[in-house]
């Protein structure tokens, strides 16, 4: 049996026990259980230390949770990342100059004879190729080879084909060849080949005199890049109205040639700058993470608005907003937009991305779409000569989609657009009215557009040129 005293003395109260008490009683049950009936020694146990707080020199963090799978008896493992995505110059190999070389990679045969052909009027490839000199199996054998690689029901007039006994070469898209060849012992087979491209910066600059497009055109600019210059500046510019002589302008332009054939097939705006009557503007080409292009001034606000002032291509402003005499009722009048005068069957664009409410024939208007862009703003196109088909009520537009071409339709006494912008419902001047911008440069892309606008700037700077972005006075590179 075991006995225990103490100093200690109970309370009436059982619950008021001293701490040091419970912890004794509890130590003492332990070791009883431990104990066997027959030897039943006598522990007597005194309590008589002082009892002393303890303290620690070092903040004691709890510890943090376990893994869960430790209790589950799992093997840790390493988990590979997917590998990328593999580039066009893996999965297609490099094309040839002529096809007598690429038959001669593939199978080793020599081949002396080729000549080109160009697919005619009213041809398909069967007759192309009979011209050629091919037999009805050898062109049976190519028609099939290409099933499923090309559709030969579609092929352009003017297709170029390079043919020799062993094998053609032809394209259907930029950048890419298609190549049918007989090998001697496997048979007719068809391969996709990548023409290899090559890729040259160019920078063009000058003063406006008369018109900036011809000023352009003379200074090196493709028509495609100031086709994309006009788009880009056209969201803060009126090129009809404040573009004068004087002002000057500059591009950073990248054109892709093909190295086979020498010729252009693609170009690539990158920074676009213009001097608007003292006033500097540029815009700096981008491509966030997402594979987003956007355009952003150097403090990376949007170069994009809600709406493009100007819809319409190389088009005269010939009627202003306000009040006016009307041309054919001759009584004084408020004219609720503006008039561009442009050739029939100029394109017109959607100013903005939106759904279209209204198409077709309103009256006066005469051929007529109204495009609501958001709660607040619509825009309105009258006296169009046609309205493309699938422009119909509840069509979604993006900006810059063609809805239209320009026609005298309705009141009207000459081809031009009647323009409006209405703003609550309600129209207001295109030229004046002030647009919201579009979304500036996300703050995880900051750094990389910051390093873009820094390499760019750069490059305009080995050029000795003026900076018409931020600095009207130029500068050298630092």
């Amino acid at each position: 049996m075991i006995s225990i005293s103490t100093k200690y003395a109970l309370s009436s109260n059982p619950f008021s026990l001293p701490a040091a008490l419970v912890a004794f009683l509890l130590i003492s049950f332990a070791l009883s259980s431990n104990v066997n009936a027959n030897d039943s020694p006598k522990l007597s146990t005194t309590f008589s230390a002082k009892m002393e707080s303890v303290s620690y020199s070092k903040t004691i963090l709890p510890k943090s949770r376990p893994d869960p799978a430790v209790f589950f008896g799992q093997t840790p493992i390493s988990i590979k990342t997917p590998k990328p995505k593999p580039s066009l110059e893996e999965i297609f190999p490099k094309s040839t100059k002529t096809v007598r070389e690429m038959i001669f990679l593939k199978t080793g045969e020599q081949t002396l004879e080729e000549k080109t052909f160009k697919l005619k009027a009213g041809e398909g490839i069967g007759a192309l190729l009979k011209r050629a000199g091919y037999g009805p199996e050898k062109i049976a054998d190519v028609i099939k080879t290409l099933s499923g690689k090309a559709n030969l029901l579609t092929l352009q007039i003017g297709t170029t084909f390079q043919v020799a006994s062993r094998g053609i070469r032809f394209s259907t898209r930029p950048k890419y060849d298609i190549f049918v060849i007989n090998h001697p012992k496997d048979g007719w087979f068809s391969l996709t080949t990548r023409r290899p491209i090559k890729s040259y910066l160019n920078y063009a600059n000058g003063v406006v005199s008369g018109s900036i497009y011809q000023a352009a055109i003379a200074s090196g600019v493709r028509e495609a890049v100031f086709n994309e210059y006009v788009s880009v500046m056209g969201f803060s510019v009126d090129f009809q109205r404040e573009v004068r002589n004087g002002d000057s302008y500059e591009m950073l332009f990248k054109i892709n040639r093909d190295e086979l054939s020498g010729n252009v097939v693609g170009s690539e705006l990158i920074y676009g700058g213009l001097m608007l009557s003292g006033e500097p503007i540029g815009y700096f080409r981008f491509k966030d993470g997402k594979e987003h292009i956007g355009w952003y001034d150097e403090e990376g606000n949007s170069a994009a608005r809600t709406l493009i002032r100007t819809p319409i291509s190389g088009a005269r402003l010939s009627s202003s907003f306000g009040k006016r005499r009307h041309p054919i009722s001759g009584f004084n009048a408020m004219h609720k937009g503006v008039d561009f005068a442009a050739p029939r069957g100029t394109p017109i664009i959607a100013a903005g991305s939106g759904v279209v409410t209204e198409s077709g024939w309103k009256g006066n208007y005469g051929r007529y779409i109204r495009i609501r862009h958001n709660s607040k703003y619509d825009t309105a196109y009258a006296h169009m000569s046609r309205i493309k088909s699938k422009i119909r009520r509840g069509y979604r537009v993006k900006q810059g989609e063609v809805i239209g071409y320009v026609g005298s339709t309705g009141r009207s006494t000459g081809d031009h657009l009647h323009y409006e912008v209405l703003v609550n419902n309600r129209q207001v001047n295109p030229m004046t009215v002030r647009l919201p911008n579009g979304k500036p440069i996300e703050a995880i892309y900051r750094d990389d557009f910051e390093k873009t606008v820094e390499n760019i700037n750069a490059v305009l700077f080995q050029r000795d040129t003026k900076r018409l972005a931020g600095d009207p006075a130029g500068g050298t590179a630092q």
